[in-house]
């Protein structure tokens, strides 16, 4: 019983105490660019062959308060050193279409009247996300007309009442009254009638607003068949790299932490990397951020309530991957021994010699409390295959709703 008990207590140690790696450790010290939360981020550790990708891809967790500052800095930082011509979207074709055209200067929608319905919903709900397109409308205004960029939206529909308004822009008058107000009937409409009509009116209709037509039409009429947001995502990549011969064309994308890992064959970064016919398997790159001792935004219902913060909607939820309890990557302390507390830290992880080339430490996760999915890791596989760069974030706080 006592050898039981002994045992029992050393596997609890074991499991619940973090460990450095030396040769770990010594290859981050020479690949990790630390930057104080309050600081600008830019980051001077990237090389001239970073900026050799042809696809940027930046993963991280929407709801905590460095995401919209990270996106908005890497953008900028990449579009100085090569000119980005296409931004990515983590939204569908039409809000995508109207944030083009408020980044243009266009007043007509408001920010919340565009975002409304976002499938990233921390996004449609905080100043914070609002401000960051604020900013890059700013930014985009002073940029010379042959470096400016186009915003394009490449996930399925989500507001039905920004798609019956861009037909109603676009389509000849005699239609409008034949466009359904229902979202079902709406959806039928364009697999039935939709595509007649835009075929008898080739002429009629600038060029490129059939070819956005034609775009719309095809995701409505393929939204009851998506069981896959990551597959959609990646048939709209296809389809409109197709389309506008972006074989040339630099892109950056900003996404959900999920869509950007590369080594699985049905995420986004991945389909797109396997993808023999189309030329990024060795032209792209995944920048995923990782988070200590954090908080995050997360709608109170789906929390046990002893984790609710009672009587809110939301709660500014603690979030850490060195939580044994609910995720734990295993090698996290080898980052935490080469950062500070309140830093952004940036973490080349495919450097000459790396050991994450030929190791999974510092991707696998485990848990004892399933609250949030953790990801498999592919057997053979290494922490390179999944993203080439970690941004390392320690001590950021929520991003903060709207009051209702």
């Amino acid at each position: 019983m006592k050898a039981l008990a002994l045992v029992s207590i050393t596997t609890f140690v074991l499991f619940f105490t973090s460990c450095s790696s030396s040769k770990y450790v010594k290859y981050l010290k020479k690949n990790t660019e630390v930057r104080l939360l309050s600081d600008s981020l830019h980051f001077n550790s990237l090389t001239k062959d970073f900026y050799k990708n042809k696809l940027f891809l930046v993963g991280e967790i929407h709801e905590v308060e460095t995401s919209p500052r990270i996106d908005l800095a890497m953008f900028n930082q990449i579009n100085q050193h090569t000119n980005v011509d296409i931004y990515l979207a983590e939204m569908d074709i039409v809000q995508g279409y109207y944030l083009q055209k408020y980044l243009e200067g266009s007043n007509e929608l408001s920010l919340k009247e565009i975002l409304k319905n976002w499938a990233v919903y921390i996004g449609s709900i905080s100043e914070q996300y609002r401000n960051k397109w604020v900013k890059m409308r700013t930014y985009y205004e002073s940029l010379p007309d042959d470096s400016k960029f186009k915003l394009i939206g490449i996930d399925k529909i989500a507001n039905f009442d920004l798609v019956r308004k861009i037909l109603l822009e676009k389509l000849p008058v005699q239609y409008h009254t034949a466009i359904p107000t229902d979202d079902e009937e709406l959806i039928a409409w364009s697999d039935s009638t939709l595509s007649s009509i835009l075929a008898l009116n080739e002429l009629a209709v600038e060029p490129n607003d059939i070819s956005l037509l034609k775009n719309i039409q095809f995701n409505l009429s393929n939204y009851p068949k998506i069981r896959s947001r990551d597959e959609f995502m990646y048939t709209n990549f296809k389809r409109y790299y197709t389309q506008n011969e972006w074989n040339n064309k630099t892109i950056y994308g900003g996404f959900g932490f999920a869509h950007t890992l590369q080594a699985y064959n049905y995420t986004l970064a991945g389909r797109i990397k396997k993808d023999s016919l189309l030329p990024y398997s060795n032209k792209m790159v995944s920048m995923n951020a990782l988070y200590v001792d954090s908080r995050l935004t997360v709608q109170s219902l789906v929390l046990p309530k002893f984790l609710q913060d009672k009587g809110e909607p939301f709660t500014r939820f603690k979030f850490s991957y060195d939580n044994r309890l609910f995720m734990y990557i295993k090698g996290i302390a080898d980052y935490k021994k080469v950062t500070k507390p309140n830093t952004i830290s940036l973490i080349k992880l495919d450097a000459k010699d790396s050991p994450y080339s030929y190791s999974a430490r510092g991707t696998k996760t485990k848990s004892l409390i399933h609250i949030w999915d953790g990801f498999d890791i592919i057997d053979g596989t290494s922490t390179t295959d999944y993203a080439q760069y970690i941004f390392f974030v320690r001590n950021a706080d929520w991003i903060k709703p709207d009051k209702e």
